[in-house]
Formats: C-alpha cells, sequence, structure tokens
C-alpha cells in the first residue's frame, strides 16, 4: 500500500492565536492521504505527494519593511548557496536539503482578506509569506540545523518571527497539487500569489479533506500550468500550486508538543499574471457546486489569507531555466532538451479541455 501514516507529523499554532483558546486532546494518528490517494512515483517523474514542507507567515510594520527585505533576500542568497533542487542526491540531506519548492511573497496585510464583501483596505503591514518544501523529513532537520550554525542573518530573523510572526509550521505535508509528478521549484520571482491557511476542528477534518479534493480537481481542470500565452481571465495560467495539511501542536517550535486536536490547511497558488487571480475568481463564479461549500467554510476556518496585490519576491534560482518552468525532473537539459522536455510536459497537462 502506498498509505503514508504519521504520529511524528508537527501540529503547530499560529504564534499570535486567532479567536479564543482551544482545549487540548489527544487524537489518533493522521492518515495524511485522507485527502488525496497517493500513487507510486512514475519512472518518469518523482511524486511530490506527501513529501514534507513548512510555511511562515510574517506582517510586520512598514517602519520595519527595510530590515524584512533585507532578511529576505540574505535568507533567498544563503538557501541558494545551500540547498538543491529535485530528489536526486543523498537521501540523508545533510549539508545540502533537496527542495521541491522555496518562495517567498510579499503585499499587504488586507482587512478581512478572505471575505468577498471586504473592500481591501490595508492595515498598512506588510506581510512575507514563506512557503517551503523538501523532499524529506531529514531536509527540514538540515535547512534549520545549517541555518542556526551557518547563516549570520539566523538570530535577526528569529527575533523577528517571535515579535511579529502570525504564523509556522515545520511540519505539514502536501495533500494537493497540480500534477503529483510536477518539476521542483517552479515559482518565479515576480508571479503574482495567493496564500490561505485554514484552522480546522477534528470535527471538521473529513470536511475539510473533501474540499480539498475537489478544489484540486477543479484547479487541475481549468488552471494551465505553463507561462506560455493564454488567456488568464479564462484559463487561469499558475507555476505553483500545493496544499500542505498540518497537525497542530500547542508549541510550533516543539515537535514533541501536544497535539491540539486541530488540524492547518496552508494553501499556496503562484499566477504568471494579476490576470490569472480574476480568471480564478471568475471560475469560483462559474463553479458554483465547489465554491458554494469552500467560501462559508474558508470564512470560517481561515487564519490568514494573502488574496490581494501579493508578489513572489524570492525564489530558487536554476541554471538552463527556460520561462522558469523546468524541463524535467533533477535534471539539467541543454537548450534543446529543454525545449523538447517543456513540449511534453505541457502536452501533458494542458490537454485541451471540453
Amino acid at each position: 500500500s502506498s498509505d503514508v501514516c504519521s504520529s511524528d507529523l508537527t501540529r503547530a499554532v499560529p504564534l499570535r492565536r486567532c479567536g479564543g483558546a482551544r482545549a487540548s486532546h489527544r487524537r489518533a494518528p493522521l492518515c495524511i492521504n485522507a485527502v488525496s490517494n497517493v500513487s507510486r512515483p512514475r519512472p518518469s517523474g518523482f511524486n511530490q505527494k506527501n513529501k514534507h514542507g513548512f510555511t511562515n507567515v510574517l506582517i510586520v510594520p512598514k517602519k520595519l519593511e527595510h530590515e524584512a527585505d533585507r532578511l529576505v533576500k540574505s535568507h533567498e542568497r544563503w538557501v541558494n548557496q545551500t540547498h538543491v533542487v529535485g530528489p536526486d542526491g543523498d537521501e540523508d540531506d545533510f549539508g545540502h536539503p533537496r527542495l521541491l519548492e522555496y518562495y517567498v511573497t510579499k503585499g499587504p496585510e488586507v482587512v478581512d482578506a478572505l471575505d468577498p464583501r471586504s473592500d481591501g483596505k490595508s492595515t498598512g503591514n506588510v506581510v512575507y509569506t514563506f512557503n517551503m518544501k523538501f523532499v524529506s523529513r531529514f531536509g527540514v532537520d538540515q535547512h534549520f540545523r545549517m541555518s542556526s550554525e551557518g547563516w549570520q542573518d539566523h538570530a535577526p530573523l528569529m527575533d523577528m518571527m517571535r515579535e511579529h510572526g502570525r504564523f509556522f509550521d515545520r511540519g505539514g505535508r502536501i495533500v494537493a497539487n497540480h500534477v503529483d509528478d510536477a518539476p521542483a521549484c517552479t515559482a518565479r520571482k515576480g508571479d503574482k500569489a495567493t496564500n490561505v491557511i485554514l484552522r480546522v476542528p477534528a470535527i471538521d477534518e473529513l470536511t475539510a479533506d473533501a474540499l480539498v479534493r475537489d478544489h484540486q480537481a477543479l484547479m487541475r481542470r481549468t488552471h494551465h500550468f505553463t507561462t506560455q500565452l493564454d488567456y488568464d481571465e479564462l484559463r487561469p495560467r499558475i507555476t505553483q500550486y500545493q496544499v500542505s495539511k498540518h497537525l497542530v501542536r500547542e508549541d510550533p517550535w516543539d515537535t514533541k508538543s501536544q497535539l491540539t486536536g486541530d488540524v492547518h490547511y496552508c494553501i499556496h497558488t503562484a499566477f504568471v499574471d494579476a490576470l490569472g487571480i480574476r480568471g480564478h475568481r471568475n471560475i469560483a463564479n462559474t463553479n458554483p457546486e465547489v465554491y458554494a461549500r469552500m467560501t462559508p467554510f474558508f470564512l470560517k476556518h481561515g487564519i490568514h489569507a494573502d488574496v490581494t496585490d501579493h508578489v513572489v519576491v524570492a525564489n530558487m534560482q536554476r541554471p538552463n531555466f527556460v520561462s522558469n518552468i523546468i524541463r524535467g525532473v533533477g535534471k539539467l537539459f541543454t537548450k534543446t532538451e529543454q525545449d523538447v522536455a517543456l513540449q511534453e510536459f505541457e502536452a501533458k497537462l494542458n490537454r485541451p479541455r471540453l
């Protein structure tokens, strides 16, 4: 069987709680592919389902924007110098964590961002959302060990996270994406981004799993994984779509702290153009069978959302990139091979829809 169940998944909580305190209780280990059945990786690709990652959200006042920008640039430079793209490499990830995705988005904090009736008014604060996905749990551990031991700006970033962190979780698993064996690290600088985080009590977990399944099916059917020209308002182009599921712990920094019973869902999407976000909303309006259930659920359980004017400002760079869509998994091609692989990959992903 390809089922992956684990009691070691980190259950994290936002650093600043939203709403009242919840009673702690123990629960059975979570079977991650409650959201999606995971097939065996095909020889031609690498299955990203159930792989590891974390999400971190900083919300800083305008006066700290310059320092936060500096830390993000420093973090990007350090990650690019020490991490590698894709599944190839030593399985222990020692000294070179293997990444499936890394990007940081930046944009304004908006009042009631998840509410469709919101007027988009900004609080004046600036939001930075880190999305990192790793091939193995060892890679996550190595990332934090190497950061604390060798990155010169580790302490300043930790200080900022303690003071201005809205959310942190290092124990999630990928449970939804655009395609299971997608290339690694496809988000580009300048892409428009949305990030949504839910905190769901155990009683509503199965409902959340079903909504994530339906959302994944809709994204795969209606969005286009490419950077080539297309009409974004009808078929939005994306460079990344991932949903990760996290078991919530009382202390997000302590992987041994008590489980609360709640579950986090972190939904990250990167669009080629801002028109793609408009197209995404158009699709929501034309698929009420999905969004009529999702919207009230998200309003009830959403604890953070970036949906307006957020942009990818840091990412994992790759040599031999053409349009920043990787032409294979864990490999570097010549330009000709990249072009051929892109055509094959897009032909598989983007067959005409009726």
